[in-house]
């Protein structure tokens, strides 16, 4: 999709099946299974979906999904893909882990950030994109190293520590223009740094809103992640940023949806918010 000077492709981070109960807090599931169908053990099906961004001076990666290092146990529980997805994905445009020059990460739980290393020939965590730069939100890096007792399972530092190590950890500020044409924001909600991108160009927009609306099903108010640190925020935040994409004809780039990979959104007198003009996941 050509967004200005923008491409901008969907990546399959990897697909994995999660509780529904935890997908969607607190509407009850005799609610959501109606929109999400759950399988014999109430779980849903997820995507990874990263996005790749070109415009010929840099390319980006928005998060990097779950990789390739999880063991046989983990990966049969939440039934995530073989391999690297997100690397076999990339191949498959031509885009080799050394081309990337920037990774962007909306925050930094396991599904997000742990795409962006492997094992090396000792067992060793080591960054998969070496050339690049890894941006996360200020506060985000303060909660996740912060160790507070509260979070220190909501954040893989076997993973994390690594890119800092390698010093390819960056932090970014509100607001701030990582490189020309994407701009971050602090959105709260999911985690107190969750960041939406924001990459603009031609006098369009397209946005990556992350996990405080991670796919078409969640458009409404009420319906987000009981993994969200701050509920609240996400109620009084979520409607805003829609309200934005519709008026202002956003594209969304969808982050969580297992069928859409890409959608504009409109305000719906009955359903708060409805997905228009979409495009299928590959």
């Amino acid at each position: 999709m050509h967004l200005g000077n923008w491409q901008l492709d969907s990546l399959n981070g990897g697909l994995f099946w999660l509780d529904g109960g935890v997908m969607f807090g607190v509407v009850p599931r005799t609610i959501w299974k109606n929109v999400a169908p759950p399988d014999e053990l109430n779980r849903i099906q997820c995507a990874n979906n990263c996005v790749l961004a070109r415009d010929g001076r840099h390319t980006v990666l928005i998060d990097t999904g779950y990789g390739g290092k999880f063991a046989k146990l983990d990966r049969r529980f939440y039934q995530m893909e073989e391999g690297e997805p997100l690397i076999a994905s990339l191949a498959a445009l031509g885009v080799a882990p050394e081309d990337i020059d920037t990774v962007v990460f909306s925050h930094l739980h396991f599904d997000h950030v742990c795409g962006a290393t492997r094992f090396d020939d000792q067992q060793r965590r080591v960054p998969i994109f070496g050339r690049a730069r890894h941006f996360v939100g200020r506060l985000e890096w303060e909660d996740a190293t912060g160790r507070a007792p509260e979070l220190e399972t909501a954040y893989p530092m076997e993973d994390i520590l690594p890119l800092y190590e390698a010093g390819l950890m960056h932090v970014v500020e509100d607001g701030q223009e990582i490189v020309p044409g994407l701009r971050c924001q602090i959105t709260g909600g999911h985690t107190r740094g969750h960041m939406a991108l924001y990459f603009e160009s031609g006098g369009q927009t397209a946005a990556y809103l992350g996990d405080i609306c991670p796919s078409t099903v969640h458009l409404r108010r009420m319906w987000h992640l009981a993994y969200d640190t701050y509920p609240l925020d996400t109620r009084r935040r979520k409607p805003e940023l829609l309200t934005r994409a519709a008026d202002e004809r956003w594209l969304v780039l969808w982050n969580h949806d297992p069928r859409v990979a890409i959608s504009r959104v409109a305000k719906d007198a009955k359903k708060e918010f409805v997905a228009v003009d979409t495009t299928a996941r590959n």
